[in-house]
């Protein structure tokens, strides 16, 4: 019997050190693999400043986060670059040293070492926790805070030893001015000192009184930043959808979904349930710590979200270990004794291991589930494409784009300002599209940022499309300017009884079609007369008995822009898509295009037909 015990002695270190390093090689493995995503990108613009600078931009741009994570990352990028993987990873520091303490935190309430192996093996693969640590942000080290300044709290309630209160002091510091969040749990642990350990008032309030007065100069700063702070993120849901969006995103994360979730998000609710249970039944002291520790946070965002759009779990993820500190003593309470405790144990871990297999899977594996779009892989195929003579173009301020786009061709965003002035904005692009050879268009359509789908519009109508490209949901579109595009097309003087000539095409490719590919024909339109009503265009490829062999029809600006407004001296470009079916023959056919009206299908006249042949074209083999 000694020599088990003595071996099962043996085994929990091995296996927690097996955990740190498994929990450890899931924060590292692809940490560079997606592009920064936005927020990322911003903490990498404001770290480039110089010290006065960041602090500076923190008091005038009244930016509700501290100024301490972005001087963090200022020393750090300076020492070791700031490459993704080296960015991301100095999020990974503090955000890895949850795990030990979770250990630490059960045994410290009394739990054996197997439940704290538990709840280390749940923070180690914890898609959000994971999630958080390969951020370059500043919420995964919150969540360490949000731990951190508990335990240091306890052991020096416990001690009483000065260097224990000094620990405190300084945890507690840096969490306060590394995210204004960490102040909900001052307030809560002073009710908690009064009511349980009052005969510790007078430490504790020394060393909180420590804590504030070092933090003073933050608190000045957090309340110049957050009077004014709406919010960036959602208004407070209905209680029991806020419930379900935090208890998902604390148990799989953003990448967990369907069936897998919800079966994940009911075994951990239930293992959380009978660990809150069983620790009140420990004592009442330490139910209200832990229950207190994960609420306050919650319940704080939900009363703030009332009148600010500031709801999301990422504000509240200092109560994140708590959440795995209720499940894993309600695992170890359902192990041994009567058999449908086993079965309850079984079910919480089938339901926690699939839902958190699933979320793993979607975040290391599917881009769809990617945590920014591939803004790394857009700009490197802007910046092999790209020549002298030519501009990029973004239509909202995403700082990925700044951090991407570094040394290369010249660059500028339109709408520029908000609100959206709408005739600045299309005069600007008047003048790049004199200044430069070729416009590159990276569209961003978001409501917070108005006039987007203006300057995308603009470009389609007065510039040729040359190439889109789609990045998953990001596009590339390459356009040249009127003045290019017209000396390149072939020119034409082809005048329609409805007012509208046709002044230039140009087909791709030049040569022979291959069947299943694709004709494209670039057109240039201009008004040449009285204009009454708008009317469609066709495209059509025929074989020599007139057979239609493939077609595009549409108006030109498909409908955006109808020619009753186009003004007299105004060339719109617009371009057809023709599809060559698999089975046509190789041969020669006739390429015509004309004008309808959509209703009656009645061709308008020019010259002296219905169509105007734009050339012969080969279909090979």
């Amino acid at each position: 019997m000694r020599g088990t015990a003595a071996g099962h002695r043996r085994a929990i270190p091995v296996a927690a050190l097996a955990l740190l390093g498994a929990g450890f090689f899931l924060r590292v493995w692809r940490i560079a693999l997606p592009s920064l995503r936005g927020d990322e990108a911003f903490s990498w613009m404001i770290a480039r400043q110089d010290p006065g600078s960041i602090l500076r931009f923190i008091w005038e741009a009244r930016e509700p986060h501290s100024p301490l994570p972005f001087l963090w990352m200022k020393v750090w990028i300076g020492w070791a670059g700031d490459g993704e993987f080296t960015l991301r990873f100095h999020s990974l520091f503090l955000t890895f040293l949850i795990l030990p303490l979770v250990g630490w935190w059960l045994r410290s309430l009394g739990r054996d070492r197997a439940i704290a192996i538990a709840g280390m093996a749940l923070a180690s693969v914890h898609p959000y926790l994971i999630w958080q640590s390969q951020d370059a942000r500043q919420y995964g080290t919150l969540a360490f805070f949000g731990v951190a300044e508990p335990a240091a709290l306890l052991q020096a309630l416990r001690t009483g030893r000065k260097r224990d209160w000094a620990l405190f002091i300084l945890i507690g510091t840096l969490g306060a001015y590394y995210h204004y969040n960490l102040i909900i749990l001052f307030a809560l642990q002073g009710l908690w000192i009064v009511a349980f350990r009052r005969r510790l008032l007078r430490p504790w309030g020394m060393a909180q009184g420590a804590v504030l007065m070092l933090f003073l100069p933050g608190a000045i700063l957090a309340g110049h930043a957050l009077a004014p702070y709406s919010g960036t993120a959602q208004r407070a849901p209905a209680l029991l959808d806020g419930l379900y969006q935090i208890a998902r995103a604390f148990t799989v994360g953003t990448t967990g979904d369907g069936l897998a979730a919800a079966a994940a998000i009911a075994g951990w609710t239930l293992a959380a349930g009978i660990g809150a249970w069983r620790s009140f039944r420990s004592s009442l002291e330490e139910g209200l710590w832990l229950i207190g520790h994960l609420a306050a946070p919650i319940a704080a965002t939900f009363l703030v979200a009332r009148s600010r759009s500031v709801f999301a779990p990422h504000y509240m993820i200092t109560a994140l270990p708590f959440w795995i500190l209720l499940a894993a003593i309600g695992m170890g309470e359902l192990r041994g004794g009567k058999p449908w405790r086993w079965g309850f144990l079984g079910l919480c871990s089938l339901g926690i291991g699939l839902g958190f297999a699933q979320s793993l899977v979607h975040y290391y594996a599917d881009p769809r589930y990617a945590k920014s779009p591939p803004i790394r892989e857009l700009t490197a195929e802007l910046h092999r494409k790209a020549q002298p003579g030519d501009y990029a173009l973004i239509t909202f301020p995403d700082p990925s784009f700044t951090y991407y786009h570094r040394d290369a061709i010249p660059w500028g965003m339109l709408p520029s300002i908000q609100p959206f002035q709408r005739a600045e904005t299309l005069a600007a692009l008047e003048r790049l599209a004199l200044q430069h050879q070729r416009i590159w268009l990276i569209p961003i359509h978001l409501p917070m940022w108005p006039g987007s789908e203006e300057v995308e519009r603009w470009l389609r109508l007065h510039a040729e499309l040359r190439e889109e490209q789609a990045f998953g949901p990001l596009r590339l579109l390459a356009f040249r300017p009127e003045a290019r595009a017209l000396a390149e097309m072939r020119p034409a003087t082809a005048r329609w009884a409805d007012g509208i000539e046709l002044v230039a095409f140009r087909l791709e490719p030049e040569g022979a079609v291959p069947r299943g590919g694709r004709l494209r024909v670039s057109t240039a339109w201009r008004r040449w007369g009285e204009v009454r009503e708008e009317h469609s265009v066709f495209v059509h490829l025929l074989d020599e008995t007139g057979r239609l062999i493939a077609q595009d029809d549409h108006p030109v600006g498909r409908g955006s822009y109808p020619s009753v407004a186009w003004s007299g001296e105004e060339i719109l470009f617009e371009y057809f898509d023709l599809k060559i079916p698999e089975h046509v023959a190789p041969g020669r056919y006739r390429l015509v295009i004309g004008r309808y009206n959509w209703e009656t299908l009645i061709r308008i006249p020019v010259g002296t037909s219905d169509h105007l042949e734009l050339g012969i074209v080969e279909v090979g083999p």
